[in-house]
């Protein structure tokens, strides 16, 4: 064997133990028999690791066996003859044995491949989580067959078998069990009965005798050594409550008496025994306790509370070397990463998940950790976990503190792949101190003070009537803002929301109203920005996890009150929806505009976290996607970053990407009913029916305002002698076709917790409401062509496909073309549109004398567009090309470019048809939804518009 492979510190006992070990025939046997790789290897992992140096002494037989083990597949076949050997041995001594043998043998093998660098540090947390499921599998199935012949089997009420559950927390919960690692269980059971055996005793006694026994078998410590330390103490109650919990009591523990930290722990939790019988009480009573249905920054307090205790304790027990609980510790990346699951894993279920490792990428997403401070985490807790397994695996002792020993720290250097103590301490220092960065930052920059300060001050909602003016005016407010700030304030904490506020609730609100009345003071307009922010104060009411959210990022507390100051408009979505405030957080939404790449990427996030069976939670996530994707349209259009096109341009791809979730929803709800709906004329060789959207009016003319219905046709390809879908019990196309339109405009109209996604009109479809909900796309040409109004032809113009098959969508542009070239009623084109507009003017038109609107008087809106519509109409038939678009706009640039409308007269109705959108829209903005002005100020444009008209439909 090789000596000069390892540090000169380590060679002597080396050479000690070689000349103990090789003496032993079966050794010398085992090491004759591995590959030459292996016993390159040998000198290293024996010099850096004592435990498998003296396991190799006491089994021999276990090198050769490694040996065999070099494929996943061959390890994989002997745990589980591991496995199944201590589930049904005979005798608990026998169980015991077994395990210790596969514990010992097991360990070897994955401390070899960790040391050797055959697996890096995931595979090694799994391998060591892996083998603690085994051995936990084992040793209850071994308890359960020890016991049978006494007691039975434990029996429900209904005589149903009562189930075990045991729960992996801590690292093993999250698959991330080190070397030398204590394992966390929590012991439950189903229900309450009897057993059915000679002796009958109660549930609750079986399963505390399982229990013990289960622990007996992997915790006893004896010739062959243990399997694995138990730990039971965040079972509910801890050392004070029973061994074994009834899910009912557990319910009732964590309603009752759960507390902080244990939502930390709780996180953690996963069965290893009894997985299905726990997956409902995890759904109905462990995941809500865990996480919060909204963000939950009141977490961050919490945590502080954790950190300063173990700060002390670590301070007392001089433990800053220890790496689990020092400052930039293991533990730190636990706090950080678990903090954020419970701020944000109500609302994002891809962070209800153990594993640590899982969760750190997805958090690139949350606005709270950067891609590079969650790559910088990653590194760093691979880092320290590397070196917690390669301290561990010298003695296989759990420890955590980093040695003093030389001959110690040549064989931590060993076990890391790194050449000398001075390379380890440089990674390990380096690893810790950015830990302790981005914890620090979390703790103390998050709220940008020091530790549990509330920024104390002036209590402005406790200071008397006598004094308000007084400190406003010291505060920098202008006199003549002081009066109606302090009637906002005396209005505020008289409401009803501020007095149901508990003491953390209020403490927070302090804090922020402080911050608020420091900030408005310098606003053009304080008493506008302080009313505004206390509304959606009180539209938050007692949800104290808001105020912690708005205390703990100040930042985002910055940015409220900059929205507050730009719109009301703004401020009433934040109110109307307190998740908004989330959008506050990161900075981009104030620097980025808003694309539908974007808009992908963020409905794309939430779908994947919408629960599969619960279409009210399906609907829910698409709302809230809705809400903060136009609150962003409208934050970059009211800070003048976004042109009115432009905003209506993104609030069309917020629509269609919504619709064309609906329709996906739709057709798999209906699929896994009925079965896909296929067509055809010969059995052998049906096809697979296609469905599509067209979206009408503003929607396809992409004109969409912020409050603009979605007017929708729905369209299939199904035709031929066989339509139905395949199901043991068929559904004719035009029933499933009827039952999908009515699943998607119930999606799109439902209201949800997050209110409704949009109102639906389906009046312009073939027939309109005496026509199919949807209709196949050659019967709707033939529609077009035979039977359609010149109002449905002008309809037509402003049609485009949104959602739906990408072939049927052509099929729909295509016809759409072949119909407006070739069925318009030219003949009567004219005395048609102007009758349709002359009678809209009578009938539409709110304006009482003095007043105009801007949508359906003369001169307004509608006399553009329909001056366009009756313009392409007339001559699509010549220039086909003036049907490529569905916009106003454009399609009066196409109408200059060639030769039908004088460039000079297109150009100056774009601009007047921007200039009433843009009054339109600002109105809605403000909320002034009835589109009447004064008539004065319109007069010009209105008289050239009537002109134009004039010239065209009655010269």
């Amino acid at each position: 064997m090789q000596f000069e492979s390892v540090p000169e510190i380590l060679r002597e006992p080396l050479a000690l133990w070689w000349e103990r070990v090789a003496g032993q025939e079966a050794f010398a046997n085992a090491y004759a028999a591995i590959s030459a790789d292996l016993r390159e290897e040998l000198p290293r992992v024996a010099a850096g690791s004592e435990f498998i140096a003296s396991a190799l002494i006491q089994d021999p037989q276990a090198l050769e066996w490694f040996s065999r083990l070099q494929d996943a597949s061959a390890a994989r076949i002997a745990g589980a003859d591991y496995e199944n050997r201590a589930a049904t041995a005979p005798a608990a001594a026998d169980t015991q044995r077994i395990l210790r043998e596969w514990r010992r043998r097991e360990m070897l093998r994955i401390a070899w491949r960790d040391i050797c660098g055959r697996a890096g540090v995931a595979e090694t947390l799994s391998a060591l989580s892996d083998f603690a499921d085994a051995s936990i599998r084992a040793a209850a199935a071994a308890a359960q067959s020890h016991l049978q012949p006494v007691f039975g089997r434990p029996r429900a009420a209904s005589l149903a078998e009562a189930s075990l559950i045991v729960l992996g927390m801590g690292k093993l919960g999250g698959r991330e069990l080190n070397f030398s690692s204590d394992i966390d269980l929590v012991f439950l059971f189903s229900e309450a009965g009897q057993t059915d055996g000679p002796r009958q005793i109660e549930n609750e006694e079986y399963f505390n005798r399982l229990g013990r026994e289960l622990i007996r078998l992997l915790d006893v410590r004896n010739e062959d050594g243990f399997v694995f330390r138990v730990d039971m103490r965040l079972r509910p109650f801890g050392d004070s409550g029973p061994l074994v919990a009834s899910l009912a009591s557990l319910e009732d523990y964590l309603q009752q008496h759960g507390r902080d930290w244990e939502r930390y722990a709780w996180i953690k939790a996963r069965p290893v025994v009894g997985a299905e019988i726990y997956a409902a009480a995890y759904q109905e009573f462990v995941r809500p306790f865990v996480y919060r249905r909204y963000l939950d920054f009141g977490v961050i307090d919490s945590l502080r509370d954790m950190k300063a205790l173990i700060a002390r304790e670590v301070s007392r027990r001089e433990l800053d070397q220890h790496l689990k609980l020092g400052r930039g510790g293991i533990r730190e990346i636990e706090f950080i990463v678990q903090s954020m699951q419970l701020v944000r894993g109500g609302s994002d279920r891809r962070l209800q998940n153990a594993s640590l490792l899982e969760v750190l990428p997805m958090l690139a997403g949350s606005k709270l950790m950067s891609a590079a401070d969650i790559a910088e985490l990653t590194e760093a807790y691979l880092v320290l976990r590397k070196a917690e397994n390669a301290l561990q695996l010298i003695r296989d002792e759990q420890t955590h503190s980093i040695p003093d020993a030389p001959i110690d720290r040549a064989r931590l250097s060993v076990n890391m792949g790194l050449p000398d103590w001075p390379a380890v301490s440089t990674r390990i220092d380096s690893a810790r101190e950015r830990v302790a960065r981005q914890f620090d930052a979390l703790l103390l920059g998050a709220s940008g003070a020091p530790q549990g300060s509330d920024e104390a001050g002036a209590d402005w909602l406790a200071i008397d009537d006598a004094r308000i003016d007084e400190e406003l005016d010291a505060s920098g407010f202008p006199q003549g803002a002081i009066a109606a700030v302090a009637a906002t304030l005396d209005a505020y904490r008289r409401a009803a929301s501020y007095r149901r506020l508990d003491e953390a609730g209020r403490r927070r609100l302090h804090a922020i109203v402080g911050r608020l009345l420091k900030a408005a003071a310098r606003h053009p307009e304080p008493a506008s920005v302080v009313q505004r922010v206390l509304r959606v104060l009180e539209a938050i009411g007692t949800r104290s996890s808001y105020f912690a959210l708005l205390k703990e990022q100040s930042a985002a507390l910055d940015r409220l009150i900059d929205v507050c100051a730009i719109s009301g408009f703004l401020s009433r979505q934040i109110a109307d929806f307190p998740l908004l405030l989330d959008e506050l957080i990161d900075g981009k939404a104030f620097d980025e505009l808003p694309s539908r790449q974007s808009f992908v990427m963020e409905l794309a996030a939430r779908t994947e976290r919408m629960p599969a069976d619960d279409p009210e939670r399906q609907v829910e996530a698409l709302r809230q996607f809705q809400k903060v994707a136009v609150f962003k349209v409208a934050l970059a259009d009211l800070t003048g970053r976004l042109p009115l096109m432009k905003v209506s341009d993104r609030l069309t791809d917020i629509a269609e990407l919504i619709v064309q979730c609906c329709m996906d929803l739709a057709w798999q709800q209906m699929i896994e009913i009925y079965g896909i709906p296929y067509c055809g004329d010969q059995e052998a060789a049906l096809r697979e029916v296609r469905v599509a959207v067209a979206g009408y009016g503003k929607l396809g003319g992409l004109e969409l305002g912020y409050g603009s219905d979605l007017d929708l046709v729905f369209l299939h390809d199904s035709s031929g002698d066989i339509q139905q879908t395949a199901a043991a019990r068929p559904l004719d196309n035009g029933l499933f076709f009827l039952r999908l339109g009515q699943r998607i405009v119930h999606l799109l109209t439902m209201h949800s917790a997050a209110g409704r996604l949009y109102e639906v009109d389906m009046r312009l479809r073939p027939n309109g409401k005496g026509g199919f909900l949807m209709t196949g796309i050659d019967a709707f040409e033939r529609y077009q062509r035979q039977d359609a109004w010149t109002w449905e032809h002008q309809a037509l113009l402003r049609a485009r496909p949104v959602a739906g098959d990408a072939n049927l969508r052509d099929a729909f542009a295509a016809a759409r073309r072949r119909v407006l070239c070739t069925a318009v009623h030219r003949d009567t084109l004219r005395n048609d549109v102007l009758e349709m507009r002359v009678r809209m003017r009578r009938e539409l038109s709110k304006a009482r004398a003095g007043q105009f609107d801007i949508k359906q008087d003369a001169g307004g809106i509608a006399d553009i567009e329909f001056l366009v519509q009756y313009w392409v109409l007339a001559a699509a038939n010549a220039h086909p090309e003036l049907l490529t678009y569905t916009d106003n706009i454009r399609q009066l640039e196409g109408l200059a470019a060639v030769g039908v409308v004088p460039q000079a007269r297109a150009q100056w109705l774009t601009d007047a048809y921007i200039g009433y959108r843009t009054v339109l829209h600002h109105m809605s903005l403000e909320a002034q939804g009835d589109r009447v002005v004064e008539a004065a100020p319109y007069a010009e444009t209105r008289a050239r518009v009537s002109e134009i008209w004039r010239e065209t439909f009655e010269a």
